[in-house]
């Protein structure tokens, strides 16, 4: 998911600007997307940039990011329609505070960063090097072990497997049903890693959830050593493969707004997860909380 786009991009004052709009998705509550006003509001006054960048922060290396301006929710300023649909790649800010004017400027529906560690962004850019296609690099450190839950992706008793919906046009639909039992899920894999490893977190992605792992084994793993990892998982759990085989690098930034959704990214504890709501207060951006 590499952009062929400059990693520094002028930046500019914020005209008004008209929104691009697809059709809506089915989403259970009042979940629906994040206008462009919504977005400028989070970014400008509602992220909270330090807890952002205090998860950046471990393990000692440096990290890409990248945006994602309008792809799923057909909602970005006019002037970035040519952009909608690619990664925009930001590899030249030091922490995640440096992010704030991009987001600023293209008021992205999503906001990501690499699961991979590199020795110097700097050295990285001078020898070219191909993010997606990194791993035989010296100057890649190692890769974030994560699964990635998410409720389009179970068969629901209501509304079909996901072939069905896709058919529909509505793969990334899901309701109350699907959403309870993926956090169940989520539950029940965090347990069963825990048997494994001890540094685990627990995301709400703003849809479904992210497992974490942090230990330092888990980031010296080989492709083919988490190519086996997903599949067993995979089994039994409703998560995407080739987030946790490596192959999708990016992942949802924590306290970063899910612009299909309308929800902040947030980290949750392991007890708190089993009555966590998509309602939450902690989640939903204080503009639209009740």
């Amino acid at each position: 998911m590499d952009s062929t786009l400059p990693h520094r991009v002028r930046l500019n004052r914020l005209p008004r600007f008209r929104a691009m709009v697809r059709p809506r998705y089915i989403l259970p509550g009042d979940l629906a997307p994040a206008s462009l006003g919504d977005r400028r509001r989070f970014y400008e006054r509602g992220m909270d940039y330090a807890s952002a960048r205090e998860w950046m922060a471990s393990p000692p290396g440096e990290r890409v990011y990248a945006l994602i301006v309008g792809r799923h929710s057909g909602i970005y300023p006019r002037r970035f329609r040519h952009l909608k649909n690619v990664p925009l790649v930001v590899d030249d800010v030091r922490d995640a505070n440096g992010l704030r004017p991009y987001l600023l400027k293209y008021l992205p529906e999503g906001v990501y960063y690499d699961r991979n560690v590199y020795a110097s962004l700097d050295e990285a850019r001078k020898a070219g090097l191909d993010y997606a296609h990194a791993w035989r690099s010296p100057l890649f450190l190692g890769q974030e072990l994560a699964f990635d839950l998410d409720p389009e992706n179970l068969d629901c008793p209501i509304h079909g497997a996901i072939e069905a919906k896709m058919r529909r046009h509505q793969g990334l639909s899901f309701c109350d049903w699907e959403f309870g039992e993926v956090r169940r899920q989520a539950a029940a894999l965090y347990d069963e890693l825990a048997d494994r490893w001890t540094k685990l977190k627990i995301v709400y992605s703003g849809r479904g959830f992210h497992v974490h792992v942090l230990d330092q084994e888990a980031f010296a793993l080989s492709r083919a050593e988490r190519t086996r990892i997903a599949a067993r998982f995979a089994r039994r759990y409703a998560i995407d493969e080739w987030v946790t085989t490596g192959e999708m690098r990016l992942i949802r930034l924590p306290y970063s707004l899910h612009g299909m959704v309308c929800r902040i990214v947030m980290p949750l504890s392991r007890r708190g997860l089993e009555r966590f709501s998509y309602d939450d207060p902690r989640v939903v951006p204080r503009a639209h909380r009740r």
